[in-house]
């Protein structure tokens, strides 16, 4: 049971950062185009004060729960096991070496167009990631449960 019981809070978080990944991809990425040029900085440091607790934990707890899943978590195929692992670890992969550097140059510079579209546009393998690793998480639920 405690097996089912990892399985069932790993589905928490894992559609958790489905709903955030999506919102940020469609709604708020693109609203950094539309913050004025003297305000951005500040916007931007308040965007990021704000955002530990529901995003970035949830987020770096999707790329690296799997690993844990895979050994405390109930007996499903292989393939999600490891599909829901590389799919972490591209979401990682992504976050650090290109999203969090965009991040960090807005910060510093202000506004930049170009670093907002690469910001959005880098962001889509992250999305496509966590929806993947949904939809494995959705397979791995129909699997145990659906018995």
């Amino acid at each position: 049971m405690q097996a089912e019981l990892y399985l069932l809070t790993w589905t928490v978080i894992s559609f958790w950062g489905l709903g955030q990944i999506w919102l940020i991809q469609i709604v708020v990425y693109p609203l950094f185009a539309k913050v004025g040029a003297p305000d951005y900085v500040r916007y931007h440091r308040f965007y990021s004060s704000r955002i530990p607790l529901p995003i970035i934990l949830p987020g770096f707890a999707s790329f690296l729960l799997p690993i844990a899943l895979a050994f405390y978590g109930p007996a499903v195929p292989a393939w999600m096991t490891a599909a829901n692992i590389a799919l972490g670890i591209a979401g990682l992969l992504v976050t650090v070496l290109l999203e969090i550097p965009r991040h960090g140059v807005l910060e510093k510079t202000g506004k930049n167009d170009e670093t907002i579209d690469e910001l959005i546009r880098y962001n889509w393998p992250r999305t496509a990631s966590i929806t993947l690793q949904a939809a494995v998480t959705m397979a791995m639920l129909i699997h145990v449960f659906a018995r």
